[in-house]
Parts: structure tokens; sequence; C-alpha cells
């Protein structure tokens, strides 16, 4: 009897739950589910939260020219200058509150301290770079902060080496001494600066970077002969052999990378050609010689 009650109040439970469901869905009221147990080992991961809007960057306010200038300069050259344009491209003013400069050979000046820019207003930033008694490329940073962060520019100088005719003739005499004790130090050291500028080139701007700063300089020393006017006739081997050996007891260096020198097979071969056709070889009548072998006049 008990147990005839108890079967029909489970049944009674179970129809009403399932005519519970679409009274739900009916009235709009969303429907439970089924229960999930908690997971106490893996809380639920907390909503992304969007950060707010930050402050403009010096960036997005300020447009510039350029943000690297970069100058070539001959050797002996002080100081080389140069100037940064630039506009407040933003809706409102913009506050420029110094500048610096990564080393003390170079100086930047603003007009004034602070130096507020309206919006649309534009202006410009001198920069001086000391170069004295340097050469080669030299690289360094001018640093502007403003109200709405820093903003780095950069400044570069190429400072060209001293040219034959540039050397002082004290310095001139010295490393011919140099030259005539050890015709491959023309490679070294300050003589190097002149001598040693080939790295890519071939035929013409070889030439003028290896041969012409001593066969064509303004003061060509008197034992470098004039290739435009030497006493023999020339030819093919003849250019080969003093490019690549040069010759011992005069300024003449080996140029082959074989022997010591600073060119590869590929340059000589350029330079060879290059020389064939700048200098055409004068017949034995013309020099009163017999055809050319490989020699020249002793440097």
């Amino acid at each position: 009897m008990n147990h005839g009650r108890h079967a029909a109040k489970t049944v009674l439970l179970v129809g009403l739950l399932l005519f519970a469901r679409p009274a739900f869905a009916a009235e709009g009221v969303a429907d439970p589910g089924p229960a999930v147990p908690h997971n106490h080992a893996h809380p639920p991961a907390a909503p992304s939260v969007i950060p707010a809007p930050g402050a403009l960057s010096a960036d997005a306010v300020l447009a510039w020219d350029k943000e690297t200038h970069e100058n070539t300069v001959p050797h002996g050259t002080v100081d080389t200058k140069f100037t940064f344009l630039l506009t407040n491209i933003s809706p409102a003013e913009v506050t420029i509150s110094g500048v610096h400069t990564s080393c003390g050979c170079t100086a930047a000046q603003l007009p004034q301290i602070p130096w507020v820019l309206p919006a649309g207003g534009t202006g410009e930033i001198k920069v001086t770079m000391n170069v004295a008694n340097k050469t080669g490329l030299i690289s360094k940073t001018v640093t502007v902060n403003t109200d709405k962060g820093p903003k780095v520019l950069f400044v570069k100088a190429n400072v060209l080496p001293q040219t034959a005719d540039q050397m002082a003739g004290g310095d001139r005499s010295n490393n011919q001494k140099i030259a005539l004790a050890d015709r491959q130090a023309v490679f070294r050291g300050d003589c190097a600066r002149c001598h040693s500028d080939s790295k890519g080139k071939m035929g013409h701007e070889l030439y003028v970077s290896v041969c012409g700063v001593c066969h064509e300089a303004e003061h060509r020393a008197s034992m470098v002969p004039s290739l435009q006017a030497l006493p023999n006739p020339t030819n093919a081997e003849y250019w080969r052999n003093w490019v690549t050996h040069g010759k011992e007891g005069t300024l003449m260096p080996a140029f082959s990378e074989k022997e010591n020198g600073i060119l590869t097979d590929q340059q000589i071969d350029s330079l060879v050609k290059y020389l064939g056709e700048k200098f055409p070889s004068k017949t034995a009548s013309q020099t009163g010689t017999q055809p050319a072998v490989p020699s020249l006049p002793k440097l």
C-alpha cells in the first residue's frame, strides 16, 4: 500500500517537471538546464578588460621633414650642421621642454625653453656636430622631450679620408719613407685611408680610388711616374704584372690579395682592361724602345 502511494507521487512529480520546462520558455524565462558541478581547482576566467585609450605619443602629434639627417664632409672639417623641421599636426598645442644629445661633441638648439608649438605650428631644431680630427661615419642621437613623450632623431656625418693633396708636406715625406721601407705599408695605418678604398669597385671607379690617388695627384711625388707619359710601349701583360706584383725597392706595392694587397683577381682584370683603354700603348717608333715588357721606370 505504501509502495503504491510512493510510486504515484513519483509519477506526479515527473509530470509536473515535464509541464514546467515548456512553461519557462513560454514565459520568456531561461531554462536553467542541468546543474554544472563547481570546479574549485579551475575557477572561471575573469572577463577581459578593455584598456582606456592612452595619451597621444610624440609621433602622433609631431611630423618631421626627416628623422635622420646625414652630411658628407671633407677631411679637416671642424663642425657640420643639421636642421630638423617639425610641424604640430595635432588640434592642440604641444610643449617641448628640452633636448639632449648622446655625446658632448654634438649640440642641439631650441628657439626657447619651454617651446610651445600651437596647433598647426612649425619650427626647426638646429644641431651642430664637431668632427675635428675624425674620419669615417659618425652617428649620434638627438632626443626631443615633449609633453606627449620623447622623440629620438639621428644625425650622421661621413668624414672623407685625407687626400694626398691635403696631406701636409711633413706627413707626405714621412709616409714616403715608410713606403720605401715597406711598400705594402700603404694598405695599413694612416696610409690606408687614402689607398685602401677598393671594396666593391671596378674599372674607372677602382682606378680613381687606388691608382689616381698617387699617379694623378696635384702634388705627385717626383718618383711616381705619369701614366700618360710612359717612355715605353704597354700591353695587358705589362699592366697586369705591375698591378699584381708591384716592384721591390720602389713605392709601387703589390695590389693582389695573394701578395698582401687589397684587390681580387676580378678587380685586377677590370683595372687591366681600364688601363689599356685609358692609356693606349705607344708604338716602338714613338718611344724609341722595343715592344713592351713587364717593367716600368723606377718609382
